[in-house]
């Protein structure tokens, strides 16, 4: 970072200074019609990448955003407000759910040594009852007289009477941090955006994600879609064992991760099944997409405990659309690809979604 603003002033301040043939870059003019329905973002967007490439850097996103940042400062109030606007779409509560996450863990271990403390206590009261007795065992033993072992039974069970009451307050107590412990366990568990099985989002995190995409698509008039993908039951029926089952749908969703865009969101949903969220994509490119992962999957050379594993795949395709929530999106691209298939159609678009 701090490299490319240094670079920025140089270029800023240098003129005519002299030419490495492999790695100058030329001096580029960008001549872009803009139609009258482009808005001033779109012109500034233009703007900035233009100003990237003259000023001989290579317009990769690292640069691309601090070029955007430091010409934006040059703006208008009112235009830097249509900015803010516009990014606060882009914006995740990441940061957010990061800061909830770190008190969480704080509270935890917090809690957990408040549990140590009090299992420690019981623990002493158990050794002082065993302690006491021995002492008493000892004392009736070497002494038959009534009046001592009455007075010693009396003392014996005065004492662990008192242990045992406080015993019980310190169980009163551990049931009531354990509860609590377990209610910060939850919130954590909560907060999460991982399935930690699968390295890929959990489903909690794909419908948040795939509702606000939905927002945006509202705003901005661009085309997302929703993809489903299910390892057919009669592919894992061969697997005798539940780690079995477990290493492939790994497998799979490492495949799935390599074979996605950055900015794709891919989530374990549950029954052997997984969800994708391509943003920016339209119809015909996440059809070409699907099969895509459809060839990368069922020819993919998977084997376990000796055997070959014959993947067999379900592929089902939504269009996010304004008038109808993420829930029915995904419901249907579900249920479109029960429909799919060895010898079936590699994938099927539902019906909400449209051909």
């Amino acid at each position: 970072m701090a490299l490319l603003e240094k670079r920025i002033t140089q270029n800023a301040n240098k003129s005519g200074s002299k030419k490495v043939e492999s790695r100058q870059h030329e001096k580029v003019s960008i001549k872009i019609d803009i139609n009258s329905s482009a808005n001033e973002i779109e012109r500034f967007a233009i703007f900035v990448l233009k100003k990237l490439i003259n000023d001989s850097l290579p317009p990769t996103p690292d640069n691309y955003r601090i070029y955007f940042e430091k010409l934006l400062d040059e703006k208008s109030i009112d235009f830097q407000k249509k900015i803010q606007e516009l990014l606060e779409f882009e914006e995740s509560n990441y940061s957010e759910n990061r800061v909830e996450i770190e008190k969480d863990v704080k509270e935890i271990f917090i809690s957990i040594n408040s549990v140590i403390k009090v299992v420690n206590s019981i623990y002493k009261n158990i050794r002082l009852i065993k302690q006491l007795s021995i002492e008493t065992h000892n004392e009736l033993k070497e002494n038959d007289n009534p009046l001592v072992i009455k007075n010693s039974a009396s003392s014996f069970n005065t004492k662990l009477s008192q242990f045992l009451s406080s015993i019980d307050k310190q169980i009163e107590l551990l049931q009531e941090k354990y509860k609590k412990a377990g209610e910060i366990f939850k919130n954590i568990e909560n907060s999460t955006i991982f399935d930690t099985r699968f390295g890929v989002y959990n489903k909690r995190y794909f419908i948040e994600q795939a509702k606000k995409e939905r927002e945006k698509i509202i705003k901005f008039k661009h085309e997302s879609c929703i993809v489903t993908l299910q390892v057919k039951e009669s592919v894992l029926l061969k697997l005798p064992y539940q780690k079995d089952k477990i290493f492939l749908l790994r497998v799979i969703a490492k495949m799935l991760l390599k074979t996605s865009r950055r900015n794709d969101i891919i989530s374990y949903f549950g029954e052997n099944s997984f969800i994708m969220l391509l943003r920016h994509t339209d119809l015909e490119s996440t059809k070409k997409a699907s099969i895509r992962m459809h060839e990368l999957l069922t020819n993919a050379n998977i084997i376990l405990n000796d055997m070959e594993v014959d993947i067999d795949i379900g592929i089902g395709i939504a269009l996010i659309k304004k008038d109808i929530e993420i829930e029915e999106s995904i419901n249907c691209a579900l249920e479109a690809m029960s429909e799919t298939g060895k010898n079936k159609d590699i994938y099927k678009v539902c019906k909400e979604g449209g051909e």
